[in-house]
């Protein structure tokens, strides 16, 4: 069996590089792992990456050449698996929500998938399921939180920056035979990225998580950005402490607002521990910026000031870096 990765971003090729150096002593119960297919948004950079392997540097500075990767471009997904006569069983999905467009939904809807496939979504932020649902059904969709932070440097080279945890759980909960069960969704990911090295976890209920890491992501993603600091630069200064805590603040107003779980000192420690381990790692909205690229901010402060809408409260400090992102983005 094949794991399909859909995604060659930073996180993407981290996660197949990882699989793919192990995969003789990986399985899903008693199925034999083959090996990872990485799906690419462009032909380019999967001829890079057939051609080269993936050039993958450990948090410790140790660089490993991983050979045999299959990489293909999402376009053609479904004519090379139709020609193969192979249906995708396990699916990550590693594509930022700025590119859950027209094009990957086409191609995720002529995927040839067993009855059982799964899809599991990597993406920051909310409201992926719901955009995704048109091609592929909530319940046998699975989502995933990561803290695991990495660096592409070029179409075949990756960094790992920082060490972290994954949290897997499905999207709809089992409450009818409709839905997959939690064990299939999320099981066969946690066993595959223990073996390969990473510290995952099962959840039932991951939409919790996915609202931790989504407060986490609304303070820290876009002050990096605007400043143009790395994570653990933004407790450099109690001027931009402040800034953390005006976002911060609005932010667990909108969650009560919301009744959504937040405790207002357990979480800010959780901020400032984050920036802290991750001091010299650089924000994913900070290197969209960098590179020209559009940023995550509608699905993270966007979501908050929405969130807010909806329950009556105002979050102006979000509202003002939201604008300030897309200036820079328009200048990018």
């Amino acid at each position: 069996m094949h794991i399909d990765i859909i995604g060659a971003g930073s996180l993407g090729m981290l996660y197949a590089a990882r699989l793919q150096a192990g995969r003789s002593k990986r399985s899903m119960g008693d199925e034999r792992l083959v090996g990872v297919r990485l799906w690419t948004r462009t032909a380019e950079q999967a001829r890079v990456i057939q051609a080269n392997g993936i050039r993958y540097t450990d948090h410790q500075g140790q660089t490993l050449h991983v050979s045999g990767v299959e990489a293909y471009p999402l376009e053609e997904a479904s004519s090379i698996l139709h020609e193969a006569e192979e249906k995708v069983r396990l699916i990550w999905l590693f594509v930022k929500q700025t590119h859950i467009q027209p094009m990957l939904l086409d191609s995720l809807r002529k995927l040839p998938r067993a009855a059982d496939a799964a899809l599991i979504c990597f993406q920051n932020g909310v409201g992926h399921v719901e955009a995704l649902s048109g091609a592929w059904p909530a319940e046998a969709m699975g989502l995933a939180v990561t803290t695991e932070a990495a660096r592409r440097q070029s179409w075949y080279e990756v960094v790992h920056t920082g060490m972290g945890s994954t949290w897997i759980g499905p999207a709809m909960p089992s409450n009818n035979k409709k839905h997959l069960p939690l064990d299939f969704l999320s099981l066969p990911t946690k066993n595959l990225l223990e073996n390969a090295g990473f510290q995952a976890f099962v959840s039932n209920n991951i939409e919790e998580m996915i609202y931790q890491k989504l407060l986490v992501n609304a303070v820290v993603n876009p002050l990096t950005a605007l400043l143009r600091v790395k994570n653990g630069q933004l407790l450099a200064t109690g001027e931009r402490i402040s800034l953390m805590k005006d976002l911060f603040h609005e932010v667990v107003a909108v969650y009560r607002a919301a009744q959504l779980k937040v405790d207002v000192e357990a979480d800010w420690e959780r901020v400032v521990t984050i920036c802290r381990n991750t001091a010299n790692n650089t924000s994913s909205m900070l290197q969209d910026i960098l590179e020209g690229r559009q940023t995550e901010c509608d699905a993270i402060t966007g979501a908050i000031i929405k969130l807010g809408a909806a329950h009556q409260v105002d979050t102006p400090a979000h509202a003002m870096v939201y604008r300030l992102i897309q200036a820079i983005e328009i200048d990018s």
